[in-house]
């Protein structure tokens, strides 16, 4: 099949967002390529990811509109969505669990999109309409007359392989969107060489352990001096960047307290203000306002720290992560 030169340059605005975000989100270092389009082929599809697969549609609006589909394997979207919940890119493929996960950084990367394709002068806004677990029995007989974009991801030592299916009303819209792009000499695969390159391929792949170097840090329990069996006040707002180019701040709430404005005006130097934890307890860590874990406070190398104990739930860690 020809190359289409738009189809390629919408391809490459998606490719460069995704690998921006998902690394960012992942805090995970990954390579994310795409080949030649090619005819629809369950075949094909079913050689390279396990079924059933999570199948994702997104819907684009604005200047054009369209649809677009991709076949993820569901190990790809457990690993990156227990990267992003800070886990090790281990767990199970839980469809309750990742396929939101799966579906608020999708959404990320088409934000990141949005912004970048404005900046081009293209007002298209894409969203993702729905996530599911599926074999593609049904699926697959209305894709028939498709084609699709092999992609391939890099990470943690594993190759992945994923999808992006799109029918002619996709494919004019995408070209309508660019100015007209010359045809130039590629290097691609051509697609009987695609077709053997993908059936050919080992997806027994390991995952490969990758050392890490990290600083040893002397770490005790914070000695707090006694007031009275009153507490000191202590914050802490650490940056981080968590999703895309996004600084959440990270709060160590120590207790809080209700006073009146009289009470207020009667601090000076030396008060001591009485919270609603008792010496000892464990505080709660904020991220972004929101709850995000439960902690004791240590001391590293002579800086206060935060030892995590306890988690909130994944899902609620999600809603807050896209608050």
């Amino acid at each position: 099949m020809a190359q289409n030169n738009k189809l390629n340059k919408f391809l490459e605005f998606f490719t460069n967002n995704a690998v921006g975000v998902l690394t960012t989100i992942t805090n995970e270092q990954l390579e994310l390529t795409s080949a030649d389009e090619v005819p629809f082929d369950f075949d094909i599809i079913q050689k390279n990811i396990e079924v059933p697969l999570v199948f994702l549609s997104v819907n684009y609006t604005g200047d054009q509109n369209f649809q677009l589909q991709y076949a993820l394997p569901r190990k790809m979207v457990a690993m990156l969505s227990d990267f992003m919940m800070l886990g090790d890119g281990s767990a199970e493929y839980d469809p309750a669990e990742h396929n939101d996960a799966i579906k608020e950084m999708f959404n990320q990367i088409l934000g990141s999109l949005t912004a970048e394709l404005s900046g081009e002068g293209i007002n298209i806004t894409g969203d993702v309409a729905n996530v599911e677990s599926t074999d593609l029995e049904i699926q697959k007989e209305f894709l028939a007359d498709n084609i699709m974009v092999p992609f391939t991801m890099k990470i943690i030592g594993q190759e992945l392989n994923m999808f992006l299916v799109l029918d002619q009303v996709a494919i004019d819209s995408i070209e309508s969107l660019f100015p007209t792009i010359e045809s130039n000499a590629s290097n691609e695969p051509s697609m009987d060489e695609l077709i053997t390159q993908l059936e050919g391929k080992d997806n027994s792949n390991q995952r490969v352990q990758q050392p890490s170097e990290q600083r040893q840090v002397n770490v005790s329990r914070a000695d707090f001096s006694e007031f009275d069996n009153r507490k000191a006040d202590l914050g802490s707002n650490i940056n981080l960047g968590l999703l895309m180019d996004i600084n959440l701040p990270v709060t160590v709430e120590l207790g809080r307290k209700n006073m009146r404005i009289k009470e207020l005006l009667d601090l000076g130097q030396g008060s001591v203000v009485e919270l609603d934890k008792l010496a000892g307890d464990f505080v709660d860590v904020l991220i972004n306002g929101q709850k995000f874990a439960v902690g004791e406070i240590m001391v590293a190398d002579d800086n206060f720290a935060v030892r995590i104990v306890n988690l909130i739930s994944r899902e609620d860690r999600i809603k807050s992560l896209g608050k």
